[in-house]
């Protein structure tokens, strides 16, 4: 599957769905997710996240046991939080990767580095349920750069809350991948638009990204605060070599 797409269904992704006005009352919840390489491959990392999101304008991302270092989405901004001798910083997501350099992509998310591009889904094939929701199994078929498609199973469902899920996690991967010049944040325009005309939400992508569990309660305003004000950093490109160009 493509990477950029990846990193959406892991932090969180980037869907824009329009919803109803009741489906706008209900918005909001706090979704467990697990995210790695390869679930089978006992050897690769896997990263069991939590992702609280209210629409799009307001999400928040955090990788469990990791206290200090999370990520926030106010109106469309992406801000990384962490901590400096128990004192919060806020950065401001796209200035810290322009200030970086050659830091940036490796301060990046692994998942948001990738050149894969949607082609098509097809199916749909078994039923499969996921932390309760009942979905259908769906063949998504990526190329990357250099031609090679790629083709993995991904459980979709009509539920509305998963769809928010979706919409919350691929809007906030674009908003990543739009803070590295290497990256195609609009890779997966063509899957977006895809997936809000069937109106469904993703429950499973291949052995990568799958969910656990999903809490329907919206999140009290007070979980998208900054706990700081944001901190300026300096361009550190101007140390040269020391950091990469």
């Amino acid at each position: 599957m493509s990477l950029s797409f990846k990193a959406s269904a892991r932090l969180f992704a980037p869907l824009l769905f329009g919803f109803s006005a009741l489906q706008a009352a209900q918005a909001g919840g706090t979704a467990t997710v697990l995210a790695g390489e390869d679930f089978s491959q006992p050897s690769l990392q896997v990263v069991r996240s939590s992702i609280e999101f209210d629409g799009t304008a307001h999400v928040r991302v955090q990788a469990e046991n990791r206290r200090e270092g999370y990520l926030i989405v106010r109106d469309n901004v992406p801000y990384a939080i962490t901590a400096l001798e128990g004192q919060p910083i806020v950065l401001n997501f796209a200035q810290m990767m322009q200030t970086m350099g050659g830091m940036a992509r490796s301060l990046a998310p692994r998942s948001l580095i990738t050149d894969g591009r949607y082609v098509n889904l097809t199916g749909p094939g078994a039923i499969e349920t996921i932390a309760g929701f009942s979905g259908r199994v769906w063949e998504l078929t990526t190329v990357n750069k250099a031609g090679r498609q790629r083709v993995d199973e991904m459980v979709l469902t009509n539920d509305p809350k998963v769809r928010e899920l979706t919409d919350a996690m691929l809007s906030t991967g674009r908003l990543l991948a739009r803070s590295l010049p290497e990256l195609d944040a609009n890779a997966n325009e063509r899957l977006a638009a895809e997936l809000k005309q069937r109106g469904t939400g993703i429950l499973r992508v291949g052995r990568s990204f799958r969910l656990e569990k999903l809490d329907t309660a919206t999140p009290p305003p007070s979980r998208f605060a900054l706990p700081a004000e944001p901190t300026v950093l300096p361009d550190l490109r101007s140390f040269g070599g020391l950091f990469g160009k």
